[in-house]
């Protein structure tokens, strides 16, 4: 690995060319404490958090960029941050899917090949880059985590977690968080870190693994504490794993994307994948606990709180890693302090977020993979508790060896994953990016437990040894859904022409804006939908946009290079990693 920075020399000769040539000299960056995290929305001309604040937003309280003038953006600067030879000689475009943040004047960015780079946005240069990992090229969510003088990075195939000197990149240290559990190799950080207090918060998920989410001290990287998603012998819920073949160590559950934090009760809230191998749900008879799952840990201790499980024995791959809202409603007169989620299923879920307790769930898709979910539990209306196989709408639930079933389930397990939603407080509208289609799979046999995969657990990590999916979306269009959080009623859906899986970002004067897998940037009116404005990058949008404001004024930017979502008629497009900038002046 290596660092590449501008000597001290060299930056005060870049700042004094740019004062020569009208640029004011860069803002003096401020230490990042616990208390502005915990404030963040009281800093709109920053970005300090993944999602804009702890509560997982994506929402920028700036004005000045309105729907009336909205037309008038245009770039103000473009900055690659990483590129590749072309694939015929070996190299490797990964899809680009991370947040930049913005700390007085400056951005911190990560790209897919495990570097990240401080950005002057004065000018759009480069003041370090850091080199982090020889561990090869592949997608990442979230971001980097700012904290106190220094900036914490993990990478994503070997886990190892960074402290770097925020004025100039050089590794303080770096520690290896690779759970003892797991079988080497299979184990994945895409969900980024979080800086809560003196900790960095990262993430387990992959393939037939056992996933974990885990505090390292933000002082020496030292473990404080690492939670299992999957609860081994002798804790609770590892009963609902009912083998006889340690099914719970290749179990899943991943922790796929950044957790949100409730600093009212100092608790770290999160989602969780699919049991695995979701495709063979007679490898692991019983509910399955915590898969599917949203959940509550104590920030200090990991110990668990609370959680509430979507699907038991789920057969879909309906994950509900969407990042996890945090905010108060008002419901029948009463003032609730919530989380809302945009789950796979195609159900938006509200629960209270100090204990956990269902209050309702309403679809935002078409599900036809359940009759319905209970008003009281939440639960689908054809869970048996404690039945160790499930059995939901007729012929949806997977079975081995009869090909009728599961066919032409709806949503599609893309439906809402990895890419965040965006909350707007002043309206109480939260709104989702989707893909218009339905799946089908089968499978022939059961999984052979004596055939393993690369990473050495059984079978295929999906399904078995005879096991075939049918995406059935490449030619699908996207979706935006916008929803009243208050009741759950659907208000407005537009339709975009490619799959859409860029993540959102609203404003305080009523926009959204989306990426799109054609290239475009395109902002909407909030209250119609209706688009007005959009630019063409020229390359696939998978990031999130994010807004800052600099010397008064206000500026759009999003991370270019993302994936093309499948799509035949964008098969040529070829990814490009850049940051892209627009305002109005």
């Amino acid at each position: 690995m290596k660092i590449l920075n501008l000597s001290r020399s060299a930056m005060v000769a870049a700042a004094l060319a740019l004062t020569v040539t009208g640029f004011a000299a860069a803002a003096v960056a401020q230490e990042v404490s616990f208390d502005r995290l915990k404030n963040a929305a009281s800093e709109p001309q920053n970005w300090l958090l993944p999602y804009g604040g702890y509560e997982s937003y994506s929402h920028s309280a700036l004005k000045e960029i309105t729907k009336e003038n909205v037309g008038d953006l245009h770039v103000k600067f473009m900055t690659a941050i990483g590129g590749s030879q072309p694939a015929s000689v070996g190299g490797v475009s990964p899809s680009q899917r991370a947040t930049p943040l913005v700390k007085d004047g400056f951005m911190y960015v990560q790209n897919a090949w495990d570097q990240v780079s401080k950005i002057d946005l004065k000018s759009g240069k480069i003041v370090w880059l850091a080199d982090l990992s020889g561990q090869g090229a592949s997608s990442k969510f979230g971001s980097v985590s700012l904290l106190d003088d220094a900036v914490y990075y993990v990478s994503r195939n070997d886990m190892i977690l960074y402290k770097l000197d925020d004025a100039t990149g050089d590794i303080i240290w770096d520690v290896d968080t690779r759970g003892p559990d797991n079988a080497p190799g299979a184990e994945m950080a895409t969900g980024g870190t979080l800086a809560i207090d003196s900790k960095i918060i990262t993430s387990a998920a992959g393939p037939g693994i056992r996933s974990w989410i885990g505090a390292f001290s933000a002082e020496d990287g030292s473990l404080l504490w690492r939670f299992y998603a999957v609860p081994g012998p002798g804790e609770p819920g590892h009963e609902t794993w009912a083998d006889d073949h340690n099914a719970y160590l290749t179990g899943g559950a991943g922790i796929w994307t950044t957790p949100s934090y409730d600093a009212d009760s100092n608790s770290v809230i999160f989602g969780t994948g699919e049991s695995q191998p979701w495709a063979d749900p007679a490898f692991r008879p019983g509910d399955n606990l915590y898969t599917n799952s949203t959940v509550s840990v104590d920030a200090d201790t990991g110990a668990l709180k609370w959680y509430f499980q979507e699907i038991p024995q789920e057969t879909w791959d309906y994950d509900t890693v969407n990042p996890k809202m945090l905010y108060e409603i008002n419901y029948n007169g009463e003032s609730r302090k919530v989380m809302g989620t945009f789950s796979r299923n195609g159900f938006f879920y509200t629960l209270d977020r100090n204990n956990g307790s269902f209050i309702y769930a309403t679809a935002y898709r078409d599900p036809n993979w359940t009759a319905g979910l209970d008003p009281k539990t939440g639960k689908p209306v054809e869970y048996v508790p404690g039945s160790l196989t499930q059995e939901y709408a007729p012929n949806a639930a997977l079975k081995v060896g009869d090909a009728a079933t599961a066919q032409n389930i709806c949503p599609a397990l893309q439906t809402s994953t990895w890419w965040p939603p965006t909350y707007n407080p002043d309206t109480k509208i939260a709104y989702i990016q989707a893909i218009d289609a339905c799946f089908s799979q089968s499978i022939d046999e059961h999984i052979d437990t004596t055939r393993t995969d690369l990473a050495g657990n059984p079978g295929i990590w999906g399904g078995g040894n005879f096991w075939k999916f049918d995406y059935a979306f490449p030619n699908a269009p996207g979706l935006i859904i916008a929803v009243n959080t208050e009741t759950g009623e659907k208000i407005s859906q537009t339709t975009v022409d490619f799959p859409t899986n860029s993540g959102l970002l609203s404003t305080g004067s009523d926009l959204v804006f989306a990426g799109s897998s054609d290239g475009r940037l395109i902002a909407y009116d909030g209250a119609t939908m209706k688009e007005v404005w959009s630019f063409n990058t020229g390359t696939p949008i998978g990031a999130p946009p994010i807004s800052y404001e600099l010397d008064g004024k206000q500026y759009v930017a999003v991370l270019t290079g993302g994936g093309t979502g499948g799509s035949p008629l964008l098969a040529n497009m070829q990814n490009a990693a850049q940051i892209v900038v627009f305002g109005l002046h």
